[in-house]
């Protein structure tokens, strides 16, 4: 709704609240925009600090602040007895809350209040504004980073995540970061070299929110406000048209800008239930290779390694066959078994992935890339939602008493230190499992879906659905074994990791 207000004077906001039930008007320009009940920057708290330039100001000023402390903390006190700082607050707070389960609801709100990204906007008003080289702009340098310095780190070497490895990894990224953005122009950094860039872009796309405008206040609209104060060149009138924010970041300062740009609630990833004009290879390589080293690698080196027969598998047998040909590798503090657990994690994901959409693509008469790109969006619940399952498990059994023990060593607050809510083997705890089948459900739903987009008779796409959708029933599959290995084995009394 567009109302004309002029001559209202100081009291329009007052006249207009009078004329509307809706919670939130906003006056600008002698426009007035009602805001609709599924908008939520109609919410007092939200909209008034997503849409307040210095309360988010503010509340950016103060997680740097936290970073930097946290990361200088890591350098002081190294090992991980005295420090609970560091790794709490970056590997029980930042990586599992902030990035996993507010990008994979809200969208990428974590980028709002991201210390590179809030520096980044003033260090690239000083810097050299140069292009950045087409063989550095690829999404793929960032999801490398977090594959090899992260994943790859993190099953090779057990002692990974003390405070002095999170400290040194946090501190390369804010190097690399600063050097793009005072060379680069368009926030270069955030685009292409960010580890969390295509993560964020890929997770966002099943969350339930949306960010728009009211395309009846943008009919008109000649000045394009909203586009020219996005520092990553976007066009927020564009997002609905082409079923994709690109690599919006939720800044907010199309917000300011533009009374008619709105945050919406939306259906759980409703942007992937239709055609999608600006679809990413990057976005289903996130999700084949995320799933990979999380899932399917977790449920191998962690869920199956904890059982009584745990040495009987493959990737225990490789790593200790490893073992015994370099001797040196234990000394090195090298985990062979969890190495072994990733690497046929990866190769199984991505032969049954790409294996089962080439089928498909051949069933279905199209072209491969199309397929792999149009169909490949529907692996996005097994990693997302299906990850839940392990961030709300852990939650109780570390992140809770990391968090909160960090907090008391950062502030030196007079508590004694946190216990965890769980202890590992509680029966309770497996309900969380229930997300894993959730997220099997949601995938084959997507699946079925996203079908009915390709032009081809109905007979083809039914005998391609089994191929297609193979990585959902291989997911489906190992999670039905751990059970029936648990249930009928035991657990082992010593675990791998």
């Amino acid at each position: 709704m567009i109302e004309n207000t002029q001559g209202l004077g100081r009291s329009e906001p007052l006249l207009a609240r009078r004329l509307t039930s809706e919670s939130d008007i906003i006056a600008r320009s002698g426009q007035v925009v009602e805001r609709r009940s599924n908008d939520l920057f109609a919410l007092p708290i939200i909209g008034g600090v997503l849409k307040s330039p210095r309360a988010l100001w503010s509340l950016r000023v103060l997680i740097l602040a936290l970073f930097v402390y946290a990361v200088g903390y890591g350098f002081v006190l190294p090992s991980a007895e005295q420090n609970h700082v560091t790794t709490g607050f970056f590997w029980g707070l930042f990586w599992p809350l902030f990035m996993l389960v507010s990008v994979a609801t809200l969208g990428p709100v974590i980028c709002t209040l991201c210390p590179h990204g809030f520096i980044g906007s003033y260090l690239t008003r000083w810097g050299l504004k140069r292009p950045m080289p087409k063989y550095l702009r690829t999404p793929y340098i960032g999801l490398s980073v977090i594959l090899i310095a992260y994943w790859g780190v993190y099953y090779t070497f057990t002692p990974f995540g003390s405070p002095l490895i999170t400290a040194i990894f946090f501190t390369i990224l804010t190097v690399v970061a600063v050097i793009s953005y005072l060379l680069f122009d368009g926030m270069a950094y955030c685009k292409y070299l960010c580890p969390l860039g295509p993560v964020k872009s890929a997770f966002g796309k099943l969350g339930f929110t949306w960010l728009s405008v009211y395309e009846s206040a943008c009919a008109g609209c000649k000045t394009f406000d909203c586009a020219k104060v996005c520092d990553y060149k976007l066009s927020p009138f564009n997002f609905d048209k082409f079923g994709s924010m690109e690599e919006c970041t939720l800044c907010m300062k199309c917000a300011d800008a533009c009374p008619s740009i709105r945050w919406r609630l939306t259906l759980p990833s409703a942007s992937l239930l239709g055609p999608i004009k600006r679809m990413k290879n990057i976005d289903v390589w996130v999700y084949i290779m995320l799933l990979a080293v999380i899932s399917i690698a977790m449920r191998f080196h962690h869920a199956l390694g904890g059982t009584a027969i745990a040495d009987e598998f493959p990737w225990s047998r490789a790593g200790q066959w490893l073992e015994q040909q370099f001797p040196v590798l234990p000394v090195m503090g090298v985990d062979s078994v969890g190495v072994s657990a990733l690497l046929m994690a990866v190769a199984l994901t991505v032969v049954v992935s790409i294996g089962g959409l080439y089928i498909g693509s051949r069933i279905l008469g199209q072209r491969y890339d199309r397929t792999f790109i149009n169909l490949g969006y529907a692996f996005a619940p097994l990693m997302v939602i299906g990850g839940l399952s392990h961030i709300g498990e852990f939650f109780f059994l570390h992140y809770y008493s990391d968090i909160g023990n960090s907090v008391i060593q950062a502030f030196h607050l007079p508590y004694g230190e946190v216990e965890p809510l769980a202890r590992r083997g509680e029966p309770w705890l497996h309900r969380f499992v229930a997300f894993q089948y959730l997220a099997v459900i949601w995938s084959f739903y997507l699946f079925y879906r996203r079908m009915q987009l390709i032009d081809t008779y109905a007979i083809r796409k039914w005998l391609a659905f089994p191929f297609v959708s193979a990585i959902a029933s291989v997911y489906l599959g190992l999670l039905l074994y751990t059970g029936y290995v648990f249930s009928t084995y035991g657990a082992a009394v010593m675990r791998h990791h």
